[in-house]
């Protein structure tokens, strides 16, 4: 088996070579009130989604930044008071999205870090490579043990942006953490279920009354 180390597909060269010689670091501050977020709890492919979104202030049309392939982006996000994510049974998502108003719909991706501070200190540090399409979204997925409860009121995100096919003017800015864990079938699926044991302990009974004789 080949590492991923040694074999570089000729397609990934080709997006190498296309990294512009002369890219662009953008520093970006934004600010966060910890008593507006909104929440939203859906279920998908057997897991439960309970997101909570954040709509950020520092970055909008009056100072907003034109970012191209292999540019990078420094971000300080400061809350006002301290933010607690509780811990998850599965995983913990945590995303920083950049959109803009006019933002081409196009495949992008980014590599980079978060680091999440309360005051000076360091809480923890996360790494992670991205892609979604129509906006940049920094995005770690947290998995046990350290999918813990962490309380911060800051986090600093650096990436460079490795997949973007034209420049992006980017006007806004959110934050988004997720609490996922399995999914609990909801009361009609619980009643089929139900109805399946009883039905297959029917079955069990029937069965322990029929005797066999052997001649």
């Amino acid at each position: 088996m080949l590492s991923n180390k040694l074999f570089i597909p000729a397609a990934a060269m080709l997006g190498m070579l296309a990294v512009p010689a002369y890219a662009t670091s953008f520093t970006v501050d934004l600010a966060g009130d910890t008593t507006a977020f909104s929440n939203s709890q859906v279920d998908f492919g057997g897991l439960h989604f309970n997101s909570f979104f954040l709509t950020l202030s520092g970055l909008d049309a009056s100072n907003a930044i034109t970012v191209a392939l292999g540019d990078t982006i420094h971000t300080t996000l400061q809350f006002n008071n301290l933010l607690t994510m509780p811990a998850s049974a599965v995983r913990t998502d945590m995303l920083l999205y950049f959109f803009g108003s006019a933002f081409p719909s196009q495949n992008t991706g980014v590599d980079g870090t978060f680091q999440l501070f309360d005051g000076t200190t360091l809480v923890n540090t996360f790494s992670y490579s991205s892609s979604t399409s129509g906006q940049l979204a920094a995005f770690a997925a947290i998995f046990p043990p350290n999918n813990t409860a962490m309380t911060f009121d800051s986090l600093v995100s650096d990436f460079t942006i490795n997949t973007l096919a034209t420049p992006a003017t980017l006007d806004g800015s959110a934050f988004q953490y997720s609490l996922v864990s399995n999914a609990v079938p909801e009361p009609a699926t619980w009643a089929m279920l139900i109805s399946g044991f009883g039905a297959a302990g029917a079955m069990m009974r029937l069965r322990q009354k029929v005797k066999v004789r052997f001649a």
